[in-house]
């Protein structure tokens, strides 16, 4: 990030002014003080009293055009943290918080101090240096861990908290359990699908680290007997960082639960997926009807709406209008018009499929169907021309027939539109002896006419045939030795063995 040096006392002044964050008699006793300092003119008013340091920052920000990181819910790892020296560090109240072959991001409390600006610059002398303005009050804290060479990060909650967080980011794991027990809490991250413990924390410092989990994400933090869910968006080693948290009561305390969204990686194409030629292909196909309704199932966890976001990024065109509902929108696409159910103040989800058909889209993602409103409501949309796509949770695609049922479909209310039922479960691959990564495993069934014809005259969902079964995709995973027996039954269980 180029900093812009260069604007004047006058500037600044008559900018507060006009905001009406200073008033000109203040003006004069910030310039009067000034000829007496080395200080910049908005460290002074602050320092005064006049200018609060939230308001300061916006001001420099605008000035210099350099923009605001907040250094709060940071982990800088020891390596990146050390990458300059402390006494530089110290003198220009600046810190690295990123670092790599090309880049260094720099956190600077006065944008304005170009001794400091070249002084910087000079130590990272074959990397591109970016500045940022950050709080001082940030800035200070990660001095003092780099005057006690980062040894005490394990002593303090918060910034444990934060160092739990990253260590969960590098590990790619998609989500981080915090279980209260009799003596200790245990936490533990999920990677590939499989938990592992992290570490255990004592109940002291637990109870700094969920007060800190529920403010970033807007809990109520007096409510600890009933189940509440947030989210938050952090900035984390150069990467964006989504956070869903959710808590739920226990007889040892509040369970939390933090998924975590890399939105950095971006949304991956269907072909970087793993599926199969037979599945990808056939899921190109199902995605080609410009009507009806394709539903992807499957537990939590199971990969449903990664498949979901790289259909549509396959799909995507200037030529067709694509409309989602989410709650809340997980990734971001260019081109395609999305909207989070509880930002736009919609009620339900049947409320906001009903406010999308009014501005006429060709493509439709609901983000989960949970009830009998939405499942009609998604329904009526796909006879009306629109290709709907929507997650359901079940088993497999006979069970997804079973479940639109159960919330009070008839058979009848949905076979005419249904395109297709696809359901997948992530499989690790096993590498040299250690598994690595995840693949999907596949069955699903494709809704041909006279399949339809077959439902609706008798009404007998045992009819249906699936295009690909779970026990085939796992074994043609075990055929071109992608995985192992024991990871298709840790998955599985027994049955497809």
């Amino acid at each position: 990030m180029a900093v812009s040096i260069g604007f004047t006392l006058k500037n600044i002044g008559e900018l507060l002014l006009n905001r009406g964050l200073l008033t000109k008699e203040q003006i004069s006793i910030v310039a009067k003080t000034q000829r007496k300092s080395d200080l910049l003119f908005g460290q002074i008013a602050l320092d005064l009293g006049f200018l609060n340091e939230k308001d300061l920052i916006k001001i420099l920000s605008e000035l210099y055009s350099i923009e605001i990181v907040s250094l709060e819910f940071l982990y800088i790892d020891k390596q990146t943290l050390m990458s300059i020296e402390y006494e530089v560090a110290e003198l220009y109240l600046a810190i690295p918080f990123f670092v790599d072959n090309r880049c260094v991001k720099i956190a600077i409390a006065d944008p304005g101090n170009l001794r400091a600006i070249d002084a910087i610059n000079t130590c990272f002398k074959n990397q591109k240096v970016e500045f940022f303005i950050a709080p001082k009050a940030e800035i200070l804290k990660f001095l003092e861990i780099m005057k006690c060479n980062a040894e005490n990060i394990e002593k303090d909650p918060l910034l444990l908290l934060n160092k739990i967080i990253f260590d969960a980011v590098e590990s790619k794991a998609s989500d981080i359990h915090f279980e209260p027990s009799e003596n200790f809490v245990r936490i533990r991250i999920r990677v590939d699908g499989v938990l592992h413990i992290l570490k255990t924390i004592d109940f002291d410092s637990w109870m700094r680290m969920k007060s800190k989990l529920k403010l970033i994400s807007n809990l109520n933090i007096t409510e600890n007997r009933r189940p509440q869910s947030g989210h938050t968006r952090i900035y984390l080693a150069g990467k964006t960082i989504d956070l869903r948290i959710s808590t739920h009561p226990g007889i040892l305390g509040e369970n939390f639960v933090v998924r975590i969204f890399d939105l950095s990686k971006g949304i991956s194409s269907l072909s970087e997926l793993g599926f199969s030629e037979d599945d990808f292909l056939w899921l190109k196909k199902i995605v080609s009807f410009p009507s009806g309704i394709f539903l992807i199932v499957g537990p939590t966890g199971s990969g449903k709406t990664t498949t979901l976001y790289s259909l549509l990024k396959e799909i995507n065109s200037s030529s067709v209008n694509i409309m989602t509902l989410e709650d809340p929108v997980e990734y971001q696409i260019s081109g395609i018009k999305q909207l989070d159910l509880r930002e736009e103040g919609i009620l339900s989800f049947a409320d906001g499929v009903r406010s999308i058909l009014r501005q006429d889209p060709d493509v439709m993602l609901v983000g989960e169907i949970r009830d009998e409103a939405t499942a009609a409501t998604a329904v009526r949309a796909s006879l009306t021309g629109r290709l709907v796509l929507a997650t359901l949770h079940a088993a497999n695609p006979i069970e997804g027939i079973r479940r639109l049922m159960d919330l009070g479909l008839k058979l009848s209310d949905f076979i005419p539109s249904l395109v297709g039922i696809f359901s997948q479960r992530l499989v690790r691959y096993l590498v040299d002896g250690q598994y690595k990564g995840r693949f999907p495993v596949t069955e699903y069934i494709y809704f041909s006419e006279e399949l339809k014809k077959n439902l609706s005259e008798h009404e007998d969902i045992t009819i249906c045939r699936v295009d690909k079964a779970f026990q085939d995709s796992c074994g043609e995973a075990l055929d071109n030795h992608l995985t192992d027996s024991s990871e298709i039954i840790r998955v599985f269980g027994n049955a497809y063995i």
